[in-house]
């Protein structure tokens, strides 16, 4: 049995905030920096990454995060890895493998 439809609600509505929350400090930082805001799409991509994580750990039990590199840039998309683990729906310990370059 999968989640249902008010838990998948208020996981997405979680992440939408979270999200929205996050776009707007990393533009505040942009700004002191001297950048331009993030592109409008950014709230959609991240939107779509964290939600499919959540939901994919959500109805299978687990998931695994890998991410291609260890220095992930500030202001990626793959930076809002971020929300997931702070709302609870990605740990850290279990569900997240860290990146190793053999070649270091």
């Amino acid at each position: 049995d999968g989640p249902g439809d008010d838990d998948k609600e208020k996981m997405s509505n979680k992440l939408t905030v979270a999200i929205n929350n996050k776009i707007a400090m990393k533009n505040d930082k942009r700004k002191t920096l001297g950048q331009d805001n993030l592109a409008d799409w950014y709230p959609k991509y991240a939107l779509l990454q964290e939600v499919t994580k959540a939901a994919f750990k959500q109805i299978s039990g687990e998931v695994t995060v890998a991410h291609a590199t260890g220095d992930i840039a500030e202001f990626s998309v793959t930076s809002f890895y971020e929300v997931g683990l702070e709302l609870g729906f990605i740990d850290e310990k279990t569900d997240m493998v860290n990146y190793y370059d053999s070649s270091e």
